[in-house]
């Protein structure tokens, strides 16, 4: 069965590129994640697993890490243990989010056409309209909110602040500043950078080779970073050069190849009992090496395949019996853009400035989803804001639209692709 399955007859964009119900939630539910991720970190730590530090303990200690807290109450343990885990495996959300991006890019080519060119032109100047503007106005709401607040204040005059503006995030005196998130955003940059030159190999290379081969050169690049060069290991393993994070967004793209050729067999694999169970397995292998050095090249890849595959199970299948929790994720990934630019240094100020306060575990985690809350609102606002302006004088004269940039040899025109506004990481 291919694209034209009975229950997407009904749901094509304007430019016929089917919709997917469960791809909006599914990026809501890992923007989900990484903000749960960075709720836990400054109250628990930075779990050891995450990622391979130069600063490691040994291996005993990093495993040690997980021995549950004792606390005053059996229901206080299982609440701030189960906070703690749940919480640290939140930066696996990244992954999925990479591998959602390159899905979604390909997906939005390639259900037009396997042989769909790209405009480069148009391309880069909609990704460039999609991340800088928001990405600025960031820059401009942390100098005020920093500076006002005392959360690490800093000077419009440091050279970091220009350097960053431009997106040179990957820099290593740059690569914490303002907001330590923000490296999610420039490795993304960098990956929309290359992604014209993935296509075309995917469409040249067919869908296996390419999966291969962006695997090895991301396994290359992860272990000459852990084991050659002298950086810090745990900015190369998040992905201070676009190639240590190849395979996932590979993974996505590759997926999405797949499905344009028959949707319902690739979503079918992530709803038997042997798929879920082979997606455990990965699960717990990615789990496993992830305290290894030479595991950790590895890990990130078997992690995202068996995270996204429960991810795209959960949101295809169990999220539509929920309706107001689909609805809210679906909201989250509509602006998870702006989430991912703004949560990071104003939760931390929160929890940090608060944790000396006398509160009871479930009031504190009670305050911190109200701010979460409310984060995710001034997100939504200010970026649906940021997209309105662009679309209006003066600033539509400054950026015009940059028009279709998706050739369709087999239609023998330019079509342009529908992309939402709202989703810039789509």
């Amino acid at each position: 069965m291919g694209l034209q399955s009975a229950d997407l007859r009904s749901s094509f964009t304007p430019t016929g590129a089917p919709r997917l119900p469960w791809l909006t939630p599914m990026r809501g539910l890992a923007i989900a994640m990484i903000v749960f991720y960075h709720v836990v970190i400054p109250i628990y730590g930075i779990p050891w697993f995450a990622h391979p530090r130069n600063d490691w303990p040994d291996l005993a200690a990093r495993v040690a890490q997980l021995r549950p807290l004792p606390q005053e109450s059996p229901l206080h343990f299982i609440l701030a243990n189960l906070f703690r885990y749940l919480g640290w495996i939140g930066y696996q959300g990244t992954g999925v989010f990479l591998a959602i991006s390159g899905f979604g890019l390909t997906w939005a080519l390639v259900s037009r056409s396997r042989s769909a060119a790209i405009d480069l032109r148009a391309f880069y100047m909609r990704r460039f309209l999609r991340l800088f503007p928001l990405y600025w106005v960031g820059h401009l709401f942390f100098l005020i909110f920093n500076n006002l607040s005392g959360w690490r204040p800093f000077s419009p005059l440091d050279p970091r602040f220009a350097l960053s503006l431009l997106g040179l995030r990957f820099l290593p005196d740059v690569f914490h500043f303002i907001s330590p998130a923000w490296w999610f955003i420039v490795l993304i940059m960098q990956l929309y950078a290359v992604f014209p030159l993935l296509w075309a190999a995917l469409r040249r290379f067919g869908l296996l080779r390419f999966w291969i081969g962006a695997a090895l050169i991301a396994f290359a690049s992860r272990w000459v970073g852990f084991f050659l060069l002298p950086v810090d290991r745990e900015m190369w393993s998040r992905g201070l050069l676009f190639t240590s994070r190849l395979a996932e967004f590979g993974l996505g793209m590759g997926l999405a190849w797949w499905a344009a050729g028959d949707l319902a067999r690739v979503e079918g694999l992530f709803r038997t009992r042997t798929s879920m169970a082979a997606l455990a397995l990965l699960y717990g292998a990615g789990l496993a090496l992830s305290f290894t050095r030479l595991g950790a090249v590895f890990a990130p890849t078997l992690l995202t395949i068996a995270m996204g595959g429960f991810m795209i199970w959960i949101c295809r299948d169990l999220l539509p019996r929920l309706s107001p929790l689909q609805n809210l994720l679906a909201g989250m990934g509509r602006y998870s853009y702006g989430i991912m630019v703004f949560h990071q240094p104003i939760l931390w100020s929160f929890i940090v400035g608060t944790w000396p306060l006398a509160l009871s575990l479930p009031v504190r985690l009670l305050a911190i989803g109200v701010v979460v809350a409310g984060i995710a609102l001034g997100s939504a606002v200010v970026e649906s804001g940021v997209n309105w302006l662009l679309q209006r004088p003066p600033l539509s004269r400054v950026f015009p639209p940059p028009g279709p940039y998706a050739i369709a040899p087999a239609l023998g025109s330019a079509e342009r692709l529908e992309i939402s506004p709202q989703n810039p990481l789509q």
